[in-house]
């Protein structure tokens, strides 16, 4: 998975900043952490997509989701970046499964079943758009996203 410099990161947020894309704070469990809501348009070939740019902890970091994913789910969407990339840390074996994980402790039970539903889908979306931009994503990568799909398709 790609890291970020300072530069990339910081225009990233300025340019959100410049198109007024909402900018959300969260609290959720014990982090804290904000999150940009961007028009589905911006990537229409990735259906309720997330955005995660990170680099070294010092560079900061820019997070957002798609404003198609439903405002109920959108910051359960976006924490499990900030574990994964923020707490776990790009180079750490299973890092996408682990936040998989800790991001569904996260969700309430009576938002679970739909929540679930459209994790399973944006996995099922997210392997064949990852497998077309191999110099951003590695197989370890793609593994991760087969190992939480068949997790989720058994919690449905």
């Amino acid at each position: 998975m790609k890291a970020f410099s300072s530069a990339e990161i910081e225009g990233t947020r300025n340019f959100f900043r410049n198109k007024d894309f909402q900018e959300v704070e969260v609290s959720l469990g014990d982090r804290t952490f904000s999150y940009f809501v961007i028009p589905q348009y911006m990537e229409p070939n990735l259906a309720d997509f997330v955005v995660r740019l990170t680099g070294d902890p010092e560079d900061g970091y820019v997070l957002g989701v798609s404003d198609s994913v439903d405002s109920r789910y959108r910051q359960y969407a976006v924490v499990h970046e900030f574990i994964e990339f923020i707490e776990i840390g790009i180079n750490t074996k299973d890092r996408c499964v682990k936040a998989l994980d800790e991001e569904l402790k996260l969700v309430p039970e009576d938002l679970k079943p739909g929540y679930i539903r459209m994790r399973t889908e944006f996995f099922r979306n997210l392997i064949p758009y990852c497998s077309k931009q191999l110099a951003l994503y590695t197989s370890d990568d793609l593994n991760q996203f087969r190992k939480n799909l068949a997790k989720l398709e058994e919690l449905v």
